[in-house]
């Protein structure tokens, strides 16, 4: 994708009219800290977009860091970078900074994704982690995926957690992941939500149809149904 087209693929596929800004971003980073134990240090966002998560981790006390191939939706003072990993690599200068490199809904929309898993295992300190999450293929397959038509590489769990491994991770941990937040603090009822998931009801952006009636009805619908790959992956402290 060109700089050119990503600008518009974000203005209008991230415009504030169709994605309203939420407290997800919030919500998911507060559970990044918890899941990964790192809290504080350098943070690097790969595909930042138009900088939601620089302002989380920022407001956690995190130094951050976006890169992508555009940053004009980015608000604030944050560091960043317009770089295409693809093509140019990682900056000398950004190799072996970070504690954390994130990277979340990017490298489905990439024909040459183990580009950028390189970069993020080479920005990484020692024992630094990374978090991926991208759309799960076993979930998204049937249309979800295609809606947007940028993206280009499917990813299962098994594929994920092998191109982290191929890559010199270890401790490496891939799972099937909601983005309902109340299932993070209650797992006990994924069942329900399992459940809830067989019923036919329609939502978008996936059917043109006006139920349901509500934006968290919409959302709550899609995302029992839509789930993420979620990973986390450490890089070794040869030390």
């Amino acid at each position: 994708m060109s700089i050119m087209n990503d600008e518009k693929y974000l203005n209008v596929t991230y415009s504030d009219e169709k994605n309203p800004r939420t407290t997800y971003p919030q919500m998911l980073g507060r559970e990044i800290v918890k899941r990964t134990n790192v809290s504080s240090g350098d943070f690097l966002d790969l595909g930042c977009g138009r900088g939601e998560y620089l302002d989380v981790f920022a407001d956690l006390g995190f130094d951050v860091t976006g890169f992508d191939l555009t940053t004009h939706m980015v608000k604030g003072d944050h560091k960043t970078v317009v770089i295409d990993l693809e093509v140019d690599g990682l900056p000398e200068e950004h190799v072996g900074r970070y504690d954390i490199v994130f990277t979340k809904s990017v490298i489905e929309h990439m024909n040459n994704p183990m580009e950028l898993i390189d970069s993020a295992y080479k920005a990484l300190k020692p024992d630094g982690v990374m978090v991926s999450m991208t759309p799960a293929w076993e979930y998204t397959y049937w249309g979800p995926f295609y809606c947007d038509h940028t993206h280009v590489t499917p990813w299962t769990k098994q594929s994920l957690g092998e191109a982290l491994l191929m890559t010199g991770f270890d401790d490496i941990h891939v799972e099937h992941f909601f983005q309902l937040p109340f299932l993070w603090r209650c797992p006990q009822l994924r069942p329900l939500v399992k459940l809830f998931r067989k019923l036919p009801l329609p939502y978008t952006p996936n059917y043109d149809s006006p139920l349901p009636v509500s934006h968290w009805l919409n959302k709550f619908i899609r995302f029992s149904k839509e789930l993420m790959l979620f990973s986390i992956a450490r890089k070794p402290d040869v030390n």
